[in-house]
């Protein structure tokens, strides 16, 4: 057996079988075999591997293991020659096997290799080449350093950005989403260390190989593009703590090659930590900069609305000061705010939905004109309040429809697709599979698609929505707006999609692929169902906490209203002796006397 390809699955059915049709596209070597090591998923993808792909060994964990454990279970029962530690998450070029595999026997001194990494919008993955971790290169890692100064051979080492990403280089580490060696260094430096769960055991074997004398590659010659991060999305743990718990396991393993370590770990350990919290705010950066532009909005409505009162009301000014001395007033709106945002879910989901922003407006000033009436303290001209309201109403949606403009027309880019803005696509090919996908797009409301037509080298069945030919792709995502483009899997070859995400990589395009057949939409972080189903989302406040508010209140009024305009009629018949008793039978025989109708 010439190659092992061993495969770590976790909850990644979709990817999962992407990455397993584009191993059997490419100019794959002759004796190969593939094994799936399952750490216990739920979303049946045992069940796509043995109906769909029944030549491939399966292991099927009873428990999540972590993916060190998980690949030594899959080395043991390999038989190749060659191993290739393989993420599911990732799409390979036509020829990847063969020109590492040749690279690796062409050059002896080389024991394991890496391709080139490419993000789902083309840009380079920086994990591709590494070196061994210092301090200092940690360091700077951590606090951004080797972000401001990418080509600085100090603050750049982390990422090796300095170095030409287009060139071959000996690296101190590789990616673990593709990892190449001969089976043979299994037995001279052993098995992942399993102490790591997930994250860090790539870099661990790396410098491993290293200490015994080997070197280690990156090759761009070959390539692969990575999702990147799709099991540990979907696993019931908190992945970025587990990352940031391998640094430390790292750091204290090899301690002995770090001097002064007993010294610096403290320092190291309060270094990550904050690294870590960093973290946990970048994740939620964009929630939080809505919540401060919304506050910033509200006090300067507040601001504006006390100025404009005093001089329209009082004609007098008002001194900053004055402003100031009224802050309950404006704490009670903060607090209103703050309590309708969680009522309607503003910041959780659909931050940027200027619908949701109006009814959280309508709702936080019924809260803060509650409040203003019951305490006296806060208590202010009901005018002012809704003079700040208004201007809120206009502020907090104009900056979200402008952020919908932008996105319109490509100057921003989202991590999301989102309800909110339509989404202007085009679909690569003029075959068959591209129309059935136009034609899907075209009947999915629900979804905002705005299909535009097809780009392909030729219109090949005369399409009326024929857009243009992929060498000027970029013109025409520009001319048309385009925001997403749809990719039938198997249009092209996964190099030359490769290439064309190099040639759209700065233009903010979100690139989606249907399986062949198949009615979804595969991206970064997201599989979408494209039946001709209409499956209306109904995540919006109407259906949430305030919906549930808003339903309760009207019931409780109109049936006030029912029950006082019709209650003289009830005492009339009532009294009349017009009013059929009837006997309902209970539990225990119990009765209850009620009037079944007027006679």
């Amino acid at each position: 057996m010439k190659l092992s390809i061993i495969i770590i699955s976790y909850n990644v059915c979709t990817y999962l079988r992407q990455c397993l049709s584009s191993i059997y596209s490419s100019n794959i070597i002759d004796e190969f075999e593939i094994i799936v090591v399952d750490n216990f998923s739920h979303d049946k993808t045992c069940d796509m591997i043995e109906n769909e792909f029944t030549e491939i060994k399966l292991i099927k964990n009873l428990s999540n293991k972590g993916f060190s454990k998980a690949v030594n279970q899959g080395l043991e029962i390999s038989s190749g020659e060659y191993i290739c530690i393989l993420n599911p998450d990732t799409l390979l070029s036509e020829n990847i096997f063969t020109i590492l595999i040749n690279y690796l026997s062409e050059n002896s001194n080389i024991a394991c290799v890496g391709p080139k990494i490419l993000n789902s919008d083309g840009t380079l993955q920086l994990a591709s080449k590494r070196s061994i971790p210092t301090l200092m290169t940690t360091f700077y890692k951590l606090f951004g350093l080797s972000h401001l100064f990418p080509k600085s051979k100090i603050f750049g080492k982390y990422n090796l950005s300095y170095l030409d990403e287009n060139k071959i280089h000996k690296v101190d580490a590789i990616s673990g989403a593709f990892m190449l060696f001969k089976k043979n260094l299994i037995s001279k430096i052993g098995k992942f260390d399993e102490s790591f769960f997930l994250y860090g055991e790539d870099l661990d074997y790396c410098l491993r190989i290293k200490n015994f004398g080997y070197s280690i590659a990156y090759n761009p010659n070959a390539s692969i593009i990575h999702y990147k991060g799709e099991s540990a999305k979907n696993a019931p743990f908190d992945s970025l703590n587990i990352f940031y718990s391998a640094m430390k396991i790292f750091f204290k393993k090899h301690s002995s090659i770090y001097r002064g370590w007993k010294y610096l770990s403290p320092f190291v350990n309060i270094i990550v930590n904050i690294r870590k919290y960093f973290s946990y705010i970048d994740n939620y950066k964009s929630k939080i900069v809505a919540f401060i532009i919304d506050i910033i909005n509200i006090v300067i409505s507040y601001t504006i609305s006390i100025l404009f009162w005093y001089k329209f009301y009082y004609n007098i000014k008002i001194a900053s000061i004055d402003i100031a001395s009224y802050y309950p007033l404006l704490i009670s709106i903060i607090v209103s705010w703050i309590i309708s945002s969680y009522l309607v879910n503003l910041y959780k989901n659909n931050y940027l939905s200027y619908g949701r922003s109006i009814a959280n407006v309508v709702l936080s000033f019924l809260i803060s004109a509650t409040s203003i009436y019951f305490i006296g303290f806060i208590a202010y001209s009901r005018a002012v309040l809704l003079l700040i309201y208004f201007m809120l109403l206009f502020a907090t949606s104009f900056w979200r429809i402008s952020i919908h403009i932008l996105y319109r027309y490509n100057k921003v880019s989202l991590s999301d697709n989102t309800r909110l803005f339509n989404r202007r696509a085009a679909v690569l090919g003029t075959n068959s599979e591209s129309e059935r996908i136009g034609t899907l797009l075209e009947k999915i409301p629900g979804k905002n698609f705005i299909f535009l037509g097809y780009i392909d080298d030729d219109n090949i069945r005369s399409n009326n929505n024929f857009l243009g030919r992929i060498k000027h792709i970029n013109g025409i995502i520009k001319n048309y707006h385009i925001s997403e483009i749809i990719i039938p899997e198997k249009w092209k070859s996964i190099s030359y999609l490769i290439d064309l995400l190099k040639i759209t990589n700065k233009l903010n395009i979100s690139y989606k692929i249907v399986p062949d057949g198949k009615s979804l939409l595969i991206g970064k972080g997201n599989v979408e169902e494209l039946s001709g189903i209409m499956l209306m989302d109904l995540d919006i406040p109407l259906l949430n906490r305030l919906q549930i508010i808003y339903k309760r209140s009207f019931d409780i009024i109109i049936s006030s209203i029912l029950i006082f305009i019709t209650t003289p009629m009830h005492l009339y018949f009532l009294f009349m002796g017009k009013v059929n008793i009837a006997t309902i039978w209970g539990l225990n025989n119990k009765t209850i006397k009620t009037g079944q109708g007027f006679i």
